[in-house]
């Protein structure tokens, strides 16, 4: 099983533990390697992400871990970048994941994931209950999220389906969903993204199995896409949280490699 997870928050943004809890845990759990990913600064809500100084304290703090398990765990120092954040400078990052967590709509942030009861009041009120129209609009912004500059990793690419389980709110097998969700794979193949598969839905309690869904890991293994294991983790449980089933869905899907960071690196690794 993957041992490594590269996409994890602490009480920097809005996970639950800090930069030193994260990194013991992850070094009683065995792990190979731990990237940070503190969630960048979005001007319009600083409710779950980084200040301006708390991400200067965070980059100081993780490299200071790094410092103190070094020849035990890699530790790399990450930023989850959202499609609608102030921050420019990413070249201090190791690496970046390139997520979108808002539609922006007649001038508005729409929050994709914050909670369900917002996201179908949402729809009602600025798409006129067509749920079709804001997964379009979603993708959309995950097309623009494929060119943010020095983005590694897409996050979580079908998050517009947190509260869809069973396809409760639409259907994922509607043309006008295939479509926009093909568009994002056809732009991220072109771009060799790495496309996360993230367990983190599941262990909150709103998905039973990862993102992205299986029928688009299908389609992204038949466009040579890559992937890579992510947890999501806000507290130590949810690092590596259920890797065994992620890389048994992955390996249905035609996967046989994966990657991982090794040695400051971007590596392929057999499942």
């Amino acid at each position: 099983m993957i041992k490594s997870d590269f996409h994890t928050h602490t009480l920097f943004c809005d996970g639950k533990e800090t930069v030193d809890i994260m990194a013991k845990a992850a070094y009683t759990k065995g792990m190979d390697a731990l990237g940070f990913s503190g969630h960048s600064h979005t001007p319009f809500d600083e409710s779950y992400c980084m200040s301006t100084e708390a991400t200067a304290n965070y980059i100081e703090a993780v490299k200071r871990i790094r410092r103190e398990y070094d020849g035990r765990l890699e530790i790399y120092l990450g930023i989850e970048r959202d499609l609608y954040s102030d921050i420019q400078d990413l070249h201090i990052f190791d690496y970046v994941i390139s997520s979108v967590h808002y539609v922006f709509k007649n001038g508005k942030y729409l929050p994709v994931d914050e909670s369900e009861e917002i996201f179908v009041n949402n729809v009602k009120q600025y798409y006129g209950g067509d749920y079709m129209a804001f997964c379009e609009d979603y993708y959309k912004a995950v097309v623009k999220a494929c060119s943010v500059n020095g983005s590694d990793i897409l996050g979580h690419i079908d998050l517009v389906t947190k509260f869809n389980e069973g396809n409760k709110l639409f259907d994922t097998s509607d043309e006008r969903y295939a479509y926009a969700v093909d568009e994002v794979l056809d732009v991220a193949a072109a771009k060799d993204k790495i496309i996360e598969i993230n367990t983190g839905a599941i262990y909150r309690g709103y998905r039973s199995v990862p993102y992205p869904s299986f029928d688009i890991l299908k389609k992204w293994n038949l466009l040579g896409g890559r992937i890579i294991f992510s947890g999501d983790a806000h507290d130590t449980e949810g690092l590596c949280y259920k890797f065994d089933e992620a890389e048994r869905l992955a390996k249905e899907a035609g996967f046989e490699t994966a990657v991982v960071f090794d040695d400051g690196e971007l590596t392929e690794v057999e499942l």
